[in-house]
């Protein structure tokens, strides 16, 4: 339980991190980025590279109940960190917002909990 609690307090911590910066339009420093990849690797299995090309269908049946919003959620700004980085292939990048936004979009609607912030970025990133 004690286990749980701090990987959920982990992820919230990345994901708050991650949206900042995204918000921001702020880059984030290589050393945190292999932070938030280390944290990730632990959480998902599998790394942020690996992400890029996972299917988002099967992430969400591999993370969904038991309360895994969570790692959905950081697997979807993951995606959008990573879509903000991509510049010169404009196809992944719209691949990879579009995976984040769909998965940010599957977490409001399917988590237990509702996130005003969540609810914000989303309309953010559907508008541009």
């Amino acid at each position: 339980m004690i286990r749980q609690d701090y990987l959920i307090r982990m992820i919230q911590q990345v994901i708050s991190a991650i949206v900042e910066a995204l918000l921001h339009r702020k880059p984030i420093r290589k050393q945190e980025w292999e932070e938030y990849d280390g944290i990730a690797r632990q959480i998902f299995g599998f790394s942020t590279e690996e992400l890029k090309t996972a299917d988002i269908h099967e992430l969400i049946a591999r993370f969904d109940g038991q309360d895994r919003a969570d790692k959905i959620e950081l697997a979807a700004v993951i995606l959008l960190k990573i879509a903000d980085d991509t510049e010169n292939d404009p196809v992944m990048k719209a691949k990879f917002r579009q995976d984040g936004v769909e998965l940010l979009e599957y977490v409001q609607q399917h988590g237990r909990t509702y996130s005003l912030q969540r609810e914000m970025l989303i309309a953010m990133l559907k508008k541009f």
